[in-house]
């Protein structure tokens, strides 16, 4: 998870990192409040073509020189990502150029001439909020193929990598929804969204999707529904979910759903100050390594929706040779997410 510094020294590096929080399933600010109602429903959208990569060609980059601006490796999802590029970027045989800007505006300018001016092919461009994106585009040579990674780069970057946040919240909302089915016959006593307004687009998706997906397998409206809607970091979930258990006593089917595994952690957090971990049963996303543990081991833990950021690079080496030979990209490629439990995770992340 990413480095959370309690008080940046920088408001630009606090930007940045709120930013990468979305991206890292783990927004960095955010209150206590619940608000009477949750996000918008979102309306429907036409699906992105299916993701045509599964990795690298051995020697398809041979001769190619790409250019790799890193959001900063010292953020351990950013790192995962940065190390897929790595590996798949040697399996291709490319020449590639890596700078890593440190989550630090002031570093990117210096990333863009070092790269630009390595005589490079094709830029991979992970930079999130660091700078706008038209300011960043100003400083791409012209006619340079750009791929953007978990953040659009319009209008220089000709196609996005990103993780599919909409199908994360489906997946795991169905597979929460199927648990209550099989346990309580979709009967229970209150359902809680934990929610971002931070990062509203993300939370949005994700905690929707939930819906959508919960919707499928106990249909009809949700019963007792609470949102916190600034309930994103470890901290402020706890402090919400504590003081929605004081509003439910005696009650023991209550479903926590949250945006990040902050969110998860936190309810386990507040189920356990007030002695009552067996009336909490959470979920949330990322299934990051320091929850795994606990998905393996703790029943409360329903599991979680995987964002796989280790695969990301088997889609963005091929993807921006594909665009450095002329080839046509898609505008969008979504690293597909997958549901992590007690059972799956033992295939998925055995150790």
């Amino acid at each position: 998870m990413p480095v959370r510094p309690s008080r940046p020294a920088r408001a630009g590096r606090l930007a940045a990192f709120v930013a990468i929080a979305a991206l890292t399933v783990a927004a960095c600010t955010g209150g206590t409040a619940t608000a009477p109602s949750p996000t918008p429903t979102l309306a429907p959208t036409t699906a992105p073509s299916a993701n045509p990569y599964t990795g690298a060609t051995a020697g398809s980059g041979a001769g190619v020189k790409l250019g790799y601006l890193s959001y900063g490796d010292l953020v351990p999802y950013v790192k995962q990502i940065s190390d897929g590029i790595r590996t798949q970027a040697a399996t291709a045989g490319v020449d590639l150029v890596p700078c890593d800007a440190n989550v630090d505006p002031t570093k990117v300018d210096d990333c863009m001439k070092q790269l630009t001016g390595a005589g490079i092919k094709g830029l991979i461009q992970f930079q999130g909020s660091l700078e706008l994106p038209s300011t960043a585009c100003s400083k791409v040579p012209a006619g340079l193929p750009v791929l953007a990674v978990g953040f659009p780069e319009d209008p220089c970057a000709a196609s996005l990598v990103s993780a599919d946040d909409l199908r994360a919240g489906q997946i795991a909302g169905a597979a929460v929804g199927a648990w209550v089915k099989a346990h309580w016959a979709c009967a229970y006593d209150a359902y809680v969204s934990l929610e971002s307004a931070s990062v509203p687009d993300l939370s949005q998706k994700r905690m929707e999707g939930y819906r959508q997906g919960f919707a499928t397998v106990c249909p009809g409206p949700i019963t007792n529904q609470q949102v916190g809607a600034s309930a994103d970091r470890q901290d402020a979930a706890r402090d919400a979910v504590a003081t929605l258990l004081d509003t439910l006593p005696g009650k023991s089917r209550i479903i926590v759903v949250a945006m990040n595994d902050d969110g998860a952690l936190g309810a386990l957090d507040a189920a356990t100050a007030a002695g009552r971990t067996g009336d909490v049963w959470v979920s949330g996303q990322g299934a990051e390594p320091r929850v795994r543990d606990l998905i393996r081991t703790n029943e409360h833990y329903l599991g979680d929706a995987a964002y796989f950021p280790e695969r990301f690079g088997a889609t963005i080496v091929p993807a921006i040779l594909d665009l450095v030979a002329g080839k046509p990209v898609p505008k969008l490629l979504l690293v597909e997410p997958a549901w992590v439990d007690a059972t799956t995770i033992k295939t998925i992340y055995p150790s």
